[in-house]
């Protein structure tokens, strides 16, 4: 069998969750194909459907999230967008035929309304499963013709069947990440590979895909903290804000550092991550079992995700416009280590392994759906 996965580099969590799906499932019996599905429809497309969302996100969170809720049909997209997407997803249509895949998995939720417009004008036969990257669903993942949904957790699959989607098609799999994240090394042998005090609290900052400029005002607001502790700030590809914060005197041992591959380590090292929360970094510090304290979310799905932690008990939200109760709250988690550890048990227990099984189960049952009950067909 052979697996189409359809991401975008709106953000860097739908090419993480393509690699990760492809890390977990491939095997001599499936092949697993990446695409980014925006390269076929042109620069201009691209513009809009990814920098332009990085920008708003970035610099105009309020105006991205008055337009994620306004474009958050119950039922998913109107029948206006579908009409729309054609003459984009007729550009897809060629790259679909190439690669004919058996299945093709929708890790973005614009390739799920352009596959599902392909299908309902009978271009397009293979089955489809929209594999969500957040932990709450918007419309635009909700299409008629989907044979399958991935739900991150059971809150989102409760909240898609009440959007309409039929029980029969939805599976609670989780958000796929790489196994890494789920490794237990010994702590203290990486701490000291890190680099890193194998006494002192290591707090984790992250700044998110965008490299977000705020995590330089909610660090600065906890370097006051009279607690010791030891700071790991990684910026991404944020140049910037790396050397500012390279040109910093803090008042507690920091490690600045830009991109790394070493994300997984970190967080197995820390004790507390301190980050945007994007659902796949969300999902990765889960596997990981780090205590998070999130910032900042944008409205819309980082918002929906940091409402669905707190409720869990899985974080505590932190923003950067009010430095002092950035500060009281982590104080408060450094000065009650038992509670980083209740935290740390509820990350481990929430994000278990397994995703390839649940995820196989959903796979078989949309490639091979039951045969339905003929008329008058005894009963066993």
């Amino acid at each position: 069998m052979k697996l189409l996965v359809l991401y975008a580099l709106a953000g860097g969590g739908h090419l993480s969750a393509a690699r990760a799906l492809k890390a977990l499932m491939e095997h001599p019996g499936l092949e697993v194909e990446l695409q980014d599905a925006t390269v076929p429809l042109g620069r201009a497309f691209d513009f809009c459907s990814c920098d332009l969302y990085r920008f708003s996100a970035k610099y105009v969170p309020r105006a991205f999230g008055f337009c994620y809720r306004m474009t958050d049909r119950r039922s998913g997209g109107s029948r206006l967008m579908r009409t729309a997407a054609l003459p984009f997803a007729r550009r897809l249509l060629p790259i679909l035929r190439e690669k004919n895949a058996d299945v093709i998995v929708c890790a973005y939720p614009l390739a799920c309304e352009l596959v599902s417009v392909l299908k309902e004008k009978g271009l397009l036969q293979a089955k489809t499963i929209h594999l969500l990257t957040d932990y709450g669903p918007h419309a635009a993942w909700i299409t008629p013709s989907a044979d399958g949904y991935a739900a991150s957790c059971r809150e989102e699959a409760d909240a898609l069947m009440r959007r309409g989607v039929p029980p029969q098609k939805i599976a609670v799999c989780g958000i796929p990440v790489q196994p890494k994240f789920y490794d237990r090394p010994d702590r203290a042998a990486l701490r000291r590979a890190l680099g890193l005090s194998p006494e002192k609290p290591v707090l984790l900052f992250m700044a998110g895909s965008f490299g977000v400029r705020s995590v330089f005002s909610v660090f600065r607001a906890i370097d006051r903290l009279p607690e010791d502790f030891e700071a790991v700030v990684v910026t991404g590809r944020n140049e910037p804000l790396l050397r500012r914060f390279q040109a910093l005197e803090p008042r507690h041992a920091l490690h600045a550092i830009g991109f790394t591959d070493r994300v997984a380590d970190y967080m197995h090292a820390g004790d507390l991550l301190i980050t945007k929360p994007g659902g796949l970094t969300v999902s990765e510090a889960l596997a990981a079992g780090i205590p998070l304290a999130v910032f900042d979310p944008i409205p819309g799905q980082e918002e929906d995700n940091a409402n669905f932690l707190e409720t869990r008990g899985l974080a505590v939200t932190l923003r950067s416009s009010r430095p002092e109760q950035a500060e009281r709250t982590v104080a408060a988690l450094l000065d009650a280590p038992e509670k980083l550890d209740q935290m740390r048990m509820r990350s481990a227990s929430f994000q278990g392994e397994g995703f390839a099984a649940r995820f196989t189960r959903l796979l078989e049952q949309t490639a091979c759906p039951p045969a339905p009950e003929q008329p008058g067909a005894p009963r066993g």
